[in-house]
This record gives structure tokens, sequence and C-alpha cells, in this order.
């Protein structure tokens, strides 16, 4: 099949992503009365001065991803962390969530989330340069002590706002900015197909963040697949990456594209993680863009 791949505007960006979530949930449906949420949780001095914090994501599949969780360096190793941790687990189990989700760098937490029975499923390594970055996971619906560091203090977790989670997120992007500097702004890159009739049929939707790392979906509607559009366009992605300095590409697949990916390069499985979505594996995956030409 011929076929032209052309810039997206914002509005076709946001179309790609939106079919491919529509994709992703035909197959992970959501879970019976599941919402989306979204928590804040801090702690604060007397004059209402944030010394610590953290944000909580719950979706339709009763997964929980913990993120952007700060301290400031005057109360770390004293318990707020691991205070605030427990907190959002608790929050996520009232939410029926079964598996909880957090990203880390070696300069952040990961022993913390291990103490608390969090297991390693992912290591990215070199981004950022001399760095490496960590995917772990706990399951919440089996039995589990939650960790207490022996010198804790008792610290009172208050719910936060919007204005709260971008404060937290400030502080910790300063953070790692200081030990790992951004080289370039996040670089959006997307790319379309259109049928005869001008309306898009396939894309994919992605970019390069200030780190080289990448992300990236590849979403082609159901009667145009099996032509290779979706070889293409991946493709496609991959050259422009590295382009713009991404020496190689990273992404999440799942049982039922796996296969996929893995015609396409991404022969290098880092991490598998069993039972997510429910019922289905997710693999995360690496390919190097070196001998790209």
């Amino acid at each position: 099949m011929m076929f032209e791949m052309i810039p997206c505007s914002e509005d076709d960006r946001e179309f790609i992503e939106e079919q491919a979530d529509n994709a992703f949930g035909e197959i992970a449906r959501p879970e019976k009365d599941a919402e989306e949420a979204e928590f804040v949780y801090k702690v604060t001095d007397g004059s209402g001065n944030i010394l610590g914090g953290c944000v909580l994501s719950v979706d339709s599949l009763r997964t929980a991803s913990i993120y952007d969780l700060w301290v400031d360096e005057a109360f770390r190793g004293q318990g707020m962390a691991s205070a605030l941790i427990r907190e959002a687990e608790r929050e996520a189990r009232e939410h029926g969530c079964y598996l909880a989700m957090a990203g880390t760098f070696d300069w952040q937490a990961k022993p913390l989330y291990m103490k608390h029975g969090y297991m390693l499923n992912d290591t990215i390594s070199g981004v950022p340069k001399g760095h490496e970055h960590y995917f772990l996971t706990k399951r919440l619906d089996c039995p589990s002590e939650g960790y207490v560091p022996s010198d804790h203090r008792e610290y009172e977790i208050m719910r936060g706002d919007e204005n709260d989670a971008e404060i937290l997120s400030g502080k910790l992007r300063i953070y790692d900015s200081i030990i790992a500097p951004y080289e370039h702004e996040y670089i959006p890159l997307s790319k379309k197909v259109t049928g005869e009739d001008g309306r898009i049929i396939a894309g994919f939707a992605g970019g390069i963040d200030g780190w080289n790392g990448t992300d990236i979906v590849v979403w082609v509607e159901e009667k145009y697949r099996n032509r290779g559009i979706g070889s293409r366009l991946l493709g496609e992605f991959e050259r422009e990456a590295k382009e713009y300095g991404a020496d190689t590409v990273f992404l999440e697949a799942y049982d039922w594209n796996v296969g996929f990916f893995k015609k396409n390069g991404y022969e290098k499985v880092t991490g598998i993680l069993e039972d997510y979505p429910k019922g289905h594996v997710m693999y995360c995956m690496q390919k190097s863009l070196s001998s790209r030409s």
C-alpha cells in the first residue's frame, strides 16, 4: 500500500493518542465502577510551607501510580517519605487497586520503595547519561506489612490540590536537574497517514524528553492493519528520534502487540510485568538506534 506520512497538528496528535487509548481499552477493559482520580498529599510547617509530599494517580484498571515524591533535604531520613507512601497505598487500597507502580532514578528512592515491598520490574540505563531509571511495582491485593523506619516521626499528612502538585513537581525537577541537568526541552514527534477522504487512518505520537528518553504510541485503524503501515511509522519515529540525539527507543508492549515490536527489531526485553492489565502481560522493551544510518 502506497501512503504518505504527514506532520501532525496538535489536534491530530490528540486524535492519534485518543485512538491508541481506545484500542488499548477495547482489550484491557476498565474495571466495573472503577474511576480515574488523582490525590495529592503533603506535610507542611506552621506557615503552610510544604516540607514533603507526593501524588497518587488511580486509573480505571484499578492500578495506582505514585509520583512526584519529594521531601525537603532537612527532613530526609526521618520517615516522612515512608509515611507518604503508606498513606498513598492506603488510599489506593480503598479504591480497590490491586497494583501500585512507581518510577525512580538511582539518586532517588529505589531502596526506600524496596523496603516497602516493591519489586524491581525494569531498569533503563543511560537515561540520563551515566544514570539509571527504575520501574517498580507492588501487589496491593496481597498481605504485606508497611515499612516503618525505626527512627521515624509522626507526621500530619494533609490533602493537597493541583497547586500543591505543581509545587511538588517543580521542587523535584529542581532537585533532579542539579544531579542530571536536562539537555533540552521535550521534543514532540508525530506523523499521520490519511485516507483518500483526508481522514486520519494511522499515526504515531511521542517524543524525546530532556534526557533523550523516548515515549511513543503507534495506532493503525483496524481495517488498514497488516499492510506495513505500522512498521513504516515506527521506523520514521526511530529515524527522527536518532536525528534529535536519542540512541535508544524505550517502549512498553503487551501480549497482544509484542509480536509487532519484536518483528521490528525490539528483541531486548528488559522487564516483564505479569497480570497487567489483569489477565495480560506487559513487556518493557528497547531497541538501539546506533546501527541505523
